[in-house]
Formats: structure tokens, C-alpha cells, sequence
């Protein structure tokens, strides 16, 4: 099983989700309050969303073959007349232009989830954040940026492998920035393989088409 938002902190740095998922440890108190001030942030939202007649906090399940299923709660979603519109709210900062690359691949995963359950003709994604907002339609781009997220999440899930690490501002506070460049020390024989995640290091931003 995999949750869009584990495929929101692959794509912010692949080594992250290696360590939430082989090495998860209890979250401090401002990690919790942070939480607790996201989930406030996506609830100030639900009645404006209902009154313009989208879903908020809706359920979607896909299997993508009888070994992998996607399953994860959209922020909102409205589906009518062929067209499907999906927002995912963030409160973190937007970036000068596009959206992050996280934030568009969960994005992207819920664009994914109903294109196969509803079938709908056009779909757009929409990222959130307090001072912006992001549009992209879910077109061939944006489906192989998320299947590609797919496939290397699941190199590491199920076989334990050891993708790339994001370097940058984010190590400063990374809880696991020990271990992850001690692993960097031991792996240095398998520097010329190409490890799962690779290629996102160099990208930070998606910009709309």
C-alpha cells in the first residue's frame, strides 16, 4: 500500500522516506504542533468547499496490480460534466514559479486515482498555499512524474534499496542527518550505480504548461 503522502516526501528528499519507513521514530512536540496546525489549516476550508460543491476529504483507492494499491484522502475534489478539479492545499511557502516537487507529485497521485475511478475527459490539480496557487492539468507529463515516483518508491519498499539524498538547506533539520551521511561514508563503493530517486535532486520546482 502506498499513501500520496509518502510519495510527497520521496519527492522532497528520497533518503527521507527510506528512514520513515525502515527507521521511523516518535515525532517531537513542534513536529506535533505542526501537524495540528496543518490539519486546522485544511479544515478552516471544508464548508467554502461544500458550498462550491466539491468533496472535501475524499477517499480514493487504486490498484495499480494485485500487489500495489494507491490509497489517500484528497483535499477536495469536484467531478461534473466530464471534468474532474482537484485541490491540494499546503501551508508551507510557494516557490517563485511553479509548485514544489513534492507538493505536485501527491498532487499528481490524486489526479492519477481518478483518472482511473472516474474516467473524466479533463482533469486539472491544483496546489494551495497561503499566498498562491499552482494549476496544472494532468496530462502525459504529469502522469509519468508521478509513475515514475511510483516505481522508484517501490524499489525501496519492497526491496529495501537506498535511494538518493537531497542535499541542501533540509539537512540542516533533518532528524536522520547523521545516519543518512554515515550511510553516504559506507555506500561509497556504490557511487557509479544509480540509485533510486536520482533524478530528482536537481529538480525543486514544476512549472504549468
Amino acid at each position: 500500500m502506498i499513501r500520496p503522502s509518502d510519495l510527497h516526501t520521496f519527492g522532497y528528499c528520497p533518503r527521507l522516506a527510506f528512514f520513515e519507513l525502515y527507521m521511523p521514530r516518535r515525532r517531537g512536540l513542534l513536529e506535533i504542533l505542526r501537524l495540528f496546525i496543518g490539519r486546522a489549516f485544511h479544515a478552516m476550508f471544508m464548508l467554502r468547499d461544500k458550498v462550491k460543491g466539491y468533496i472535501s476529504e475524499h477517499d480514493l483507492v487504486l490498484s495499480l496490480n494485485e500487489n500495489v494499491m494507491i490509497v489517500g484522502r484528497a483535499d477536495a475534489i469536484k467531478v461534473a460534466e466530464g471534468k474532474a478539479h482537484i485541490i491540494e492545499r499546503k501551508s508551507s511557502k510557494a516557490p517563485r514559479k511553479g509548485a514544489w516537487v513534492s507538493d505536485i507529485i501527491q498532487a499528481g497521485a490524486y489526479g492519477l486515482m481518478v483518472a482511473r475511478n472516474y474516467r473524466p475527459q479533463e482533469i486539472t490539480v491544483e496546489v494551495r498555499y497561503p499566498t498562491a496557487s499552482r494549476v496544472f492539468k494532468f496530462d502525459s507529463r504529469l502522469s509519468a512524474l508521478v509513475l515514475k515516483a511510483i516505481d522508484d518508491y517501490l524499489l525501496v519498499k519492497k526491496n529495501g534499496i537506498l535511494p538518493a539524498a537531497k542535499r541542501g538547506r533540509r539537512c540542516n533539520s533533518c532528524p536522520y542527518r547523521e545516519a543518512c551521511f554515515l550511510l553516504d561514508l559506507e555506500g561509497e563503493e556504490a557511487k557509479n550505480l544509480e540509485e533510486p530517486g536520482s533524478w530528482l535532486i536537481d529538480i525543486d520546482t514544476i512549472e504549468e504548461q
